[in-house]
């Protein structure tokens, strides 16, 4: 089969991680309507692709843009449960699953999680910021202490100040366009299409441009 719909959904793709990422540097969210019609659109190419024989950038089971969908949210949430990560970035990885199916966003959360370590360790040489953190850190450990000895349940109570609120769309832009071209050799590892890594040139093209850009997370 031909694999003409990958390098258009590679494209769509990339259009929508730029809105998301523009939209966090800015606000510090990524709007639910952008989240959600990404996740409408990447189901229906993945429905027109099938239909029409050819093989989507999910890969050409039927099933692989759900499968996507659900590892992405899967393999994301337990994060935002445990506050290290707002919903709209949830999101966002299950619409790149959508995209991508479920092997590729498997990388993606790899390359997701090590790029948002660069960009934490970025974000704490900002004046003030480390000692906020730390002190954050602190705050919590008491809380969960005193919680736990008095048997109140070991949910950890908001904080009143955060040292700083990471754009982490721009972690996922960045793992996403790594997976396609450099996809990690997982075990539920799947063929892809062979459009692939030019997608994923087009993806960091896209994204390279954005950083002239100046910067100013779906609703959470």
């Amino acid at each position: 089969m031909t694999a003409w719909p990958a390098p258009v959904a590679g494209a769509c793709l990339a259009a929508l991680l730029l809105a998301a990422v523009s939209s966090d540097l800015r606000t510090r969210r990524i709007p639910n309507r952008l989240v959600l019609s990404g996740i409408a659109l990447a189901l229906a190419m993945a429905v027109l692709a099938a239909a029409t024989g050819h093989a989507g950038l999910a890969g050409s089971q039927p099933w692989s843009p759900l499968a996507g969908l659900a590892a992405g949210f899967g393999l994301m949430l337990p994060l935002h449960l445990l506050r290290a990560m707002g919903a709209g970035d949830v999101k966002l990885m299950a619409m790149v699953g959508a995209f991508t199916g479920p092997s590729t966003v498997l990388s993606a959360t790899v390359y997701t999680f090590v790029a948002g370590g660069v960009l934490s360790l970025a974000f704490l040489l900002r004046p003030g910021v480390a000692a906020q953190a730390l002190s954050n850190v602190r705050l919590l450990l008491t809380d969960w202490l005193q919680r736990a000895g008095a048997g109140r349940g070991l949910a950890l109570s908001p904080l009143q100040a955060t040292a700083a609120r990471l754009p982490y769309a721009v972690a996922i832009a960045c793992g996403t366009a790594a997976a396609l071209a450099w996809p990690l050799p997982l075990p539920t590892a799947a063929p892809q299409s062979a459009h692939a890594g030019a997608d994923a040139q087009a993806i960091l093209a896209v994204l390279a441009s954005s950083a002239t850009t100046p910067p100013n997370r779906s609703q959470q």
